[in-house]
């Protein structure tokens, strides 16, 4: 059976714990990461200037685009971005926004709950991933700093090669992320009985 080591701890409401690590894969939740979406009316002229010297950070112009820094800014659609650990206040954040989109409507929310984040690395991070998506994880195809917003089991999520270890971060919907963790644990697991 699968020898668990208890280094990977997603730990929700409910205090629970999950370990993973083996040789080819390792999970490591990432905990306490403040998470912001930043919205404005679609087909609004939003000048982002402002709002990246605020925020610290590029806002990407598509879903193509590339972010070297873990704390990220994601390309959810036109004019909506999710931003992690934000350097300032959620209220200097709304102020530049709306001016940043010349009065239109826009919309900070915090949405540190709803997402959780996992870390995926080791010698097989790439291919048990790409065991549940249509995505190129290849470093060539995608190097790092590139993310994509994608399905993984069916589930939505955004996939971000952090480096070339390699190592992925995974945001997920929090209610989902449980089950995300249990399918990577079976690839791990069925490897390591199919490997003795």
């Amino acid at each position: 059976m699968f020898d668990a080591c208890p280094c990977f701890a997603l730990q929700g409401d409910d205090g629970q714990s999950w370990p993973l690590h083996s040789e080819q894969l390792v999970l490591q939740a990432v905990n306490d990461v403040r998470k912001l979406r930043l919205q404005a009316r679609p087909g609004a002229e939003v000048n982002p200037v402002p709002l990246e010297s605020l925020i610290g950070g590029v806002l990407p112009s598509d879903p193509l685009d590339t972010t070297e820094q873990e704390s990220s800014i994601y390309w959810l659609a036109p004019n909506d971005w999710l931003l992690l650990n934000p350097k300032t206040d959620i209220g200097n954040i709304r102020n530049a926004l709306q001016a940043s989109s010349n009065g239109t409507t826009s919309l900070v929310t915090d949405v540190t709950d709803a997402y959780a984040i996992i870390d995926i690395s080791g010698r097989d991070a790439a291919a048990k991933l790409a065991e549940g998506c249509s995505v190129d994880l290849d470093d060539k195809v995608f190097p790092s700093g590139r993310y994509v917003l994608t399905r993984l089991q069916h589930l939505s999520v955004i996939i971000h090669r952090l480096d070339n270890t390699p190592r992925f971060r995974v945001l997920a919907d929090r209610s989902v992320v449980r089950f995300l963790r249990d399918w990577l644990v079976l690839r791990a697991s069925c490897d390591t009985v199919v490997n003795r």
